[in-house]
Parts: C-alpha cells; structure tokens; sequence
C-alpha cells in the first residue's frame, strides 16, 4: 500500500483571508474540537487549484457526496478535499484541505430549517485544517 505523504503548500498566488482564518479558528474553539484553520483565496478556477493539489497530495472523497450540488441562487457548488499525511480520512487526519467555490463564509439555519449562506463570494478558497 502507498502511503501519501507531503507538506502543504500554499497555491501559487494565493492569499490568506485574515478575518476569514480568524472566524474559522474561533468556530473550532467554541466547537471543542480544537486545531487551526488557515483559508486562503484566490480568483483562479476551481478546476485549476484542485489540478494543483492532485499532483501533491491524496485525494479523499466524502461519503455519499455524488453529483452536482447547487446554491439556492442555482450556482454550482465545487468541493474537494485533499489529505496530506497519510490518514484514511479526514477526522483522523492531522493536516488536510478542503478547496471549495464558491467561498461561503457562514451558513445559518433559517425558519422552517432552510438554510441561509452568508458571505458567499466568487473566489476559490482553500481551508488548511491542522490538528496537533
């Protein structure tokens, strides 16, 4: 069995979203879960960054995600996700990613449980997720 494993590397040109990195990181405190969490944009396709990280790090595949997802507005939702040491997936992983676009910055359960993105921008961001 090959085993994966590589140091991240931030995408070429990329940026990091300090208010973005800062609500991340707080979120996970106040979950309990703990770790660091770094987001990083860039205006590049979605199709090319995860082009980038496919030649570097192992690709993980969420379970039952299949197909297409859609925002309510009908925008196409791009998602994946890329594990960097080896791990046999995300929640036993110490460092992976996830590359989505568009970037949504929050999401809200509305009335009658309907879901309200915020702070969706036409950016792909890269979310670094660490764990010591």
């Amino acid at each position: 069995t090959f085993v994966f494993a590589a140091e991240f590397k931030p995408y070429p040109g990329s940026k990091v979203d300090n208010k973005a990195t800062k609500d991340a990181t707080e979120l996970l405190k106040q979950s309990g879960m703990g770790g660091k969490a770094t987001i990083y944009t860039t205006g590049d396709t979605f199709e090319k960054v995860n082009g980038f990280y496919k030649g570097i790090a192992k690709e993980y595949k969420m379970p039952g995600e299949e197909g297409v997802k859609k925002l309510p507005s009908g925008q196409e939702l791009n998602e994946a996700y890329f594990i960097f040491d080896g791990a046999k997936d995300i929640m036993v992983s110490k460092l992976w990613i996830k590359i989505q676009r568009p970037y949504i910055g929050s999401v809200e359960m509305g009335k009658d449980f309907q879901v309200k993105y915020k702070d969706v921008r036409d950016v792909t961001a890269i979310t670094v997720s660490e764990h010591k």
